[in-house]
């Protein structure tokens, strides 16, 4: 892992974890190529970055490995310069090849056991829970942070489910690990999902679909800073 960003924020990592898993999940951006209203894919993340988004999962479910680590450099490299914790969607193998800072699971994906002996023990290893007993059963297996949901509609997984009203805070009291809100989350939403306990929100067109991606990162940064107060 990159020395340099070695400095990140995190809230709530329990006892005895190690000091180098630090990493901000306030505004944590997930690409996705096909809500760029046109606009170049680097350059949309890149100024995502610029703007502010504290950490990034490119997510690419329709390219093979070589592909996916040819623009996974590219974003690697986006991440570095800007300093923020680059993770790798579903992968294990790209993201050791990449040397990515860790990567985000679901339940149909590699083990956090695999992920964790492939990777090692400094990387960033998320998983996606969709009730108490998987985030339970998570955290005991060692992930480092939840991504609860769908909370809302979301385009980006067709097929996702809908959260049942009051799990997403019911999981944040239960487990001792940050969670990150997932599916369909707007500008407009981001309140909503921080005041049930989230520490952040994981949005995809909320950033890349923006009209202007700088503005609107800008401006829930803004909102995001203004509640730690």
């Amino acid at each position: 892992m990159d020395p340099s960003i070695i400095s990140w924020i995190c809230t709530g990592k329990p006892d005895g974890r190690k000091a180098n898993e630090k990493f901000d999940l306030s505004l944590y951006l997930v690409t996705d190529r096909h809500c760029l209203r046109g606009r170049d894919f680097y350059e949309a993340v890149e100024e995502a970055l610029r703007a502010g988004v504290t950490l990034l999962q490119l997510r690419e479910k329709d390219m093979g490995l070589e592909e996916l680590v040819a623009e996974g450099r590219k974003v690697r490299k986006l991440c570095r310069k800007y300093q923020v914790p680059f993770l790798v969607d579903d992968n294990v193998e790209a993201a050791r090849i990449l040397g990515a800072d860790g990567v985000h699971l679901g339940q149909e994906d590699d083990a956090i056991e695999k992920a964790r002996s492939v990777l090692g023990p400094e990387a960033i290893i998320g998983i996606s829970a969709h009730n108490l007993e998987e985030a339970l059963k998570a955290q005991a297996s060692g992930a480092d942070y939840l991504g609860v949901g769908a909370l809302y509609p979301t385009g980006s997984k067709k097929d996702a489910s809908l959260l049942a009203p009051g799990m997403l805070e019911k999981i944040v009291q239960a487990v001792k690990i940050p969670v990150v809100g997932i599916g369909g989350i707007h500008e407009a939403q981001l309140d909503q999902v921080l005041d049930q306990g989230a520490a952040g929100c994981a949005m995809i067109s909320a950033i890349l679909g923006a009209e202007d991606i700088g503005a609107a990162v800008e401006r829930m940064k803004a909102r995001i800073r203004a509640r730690e107060k």
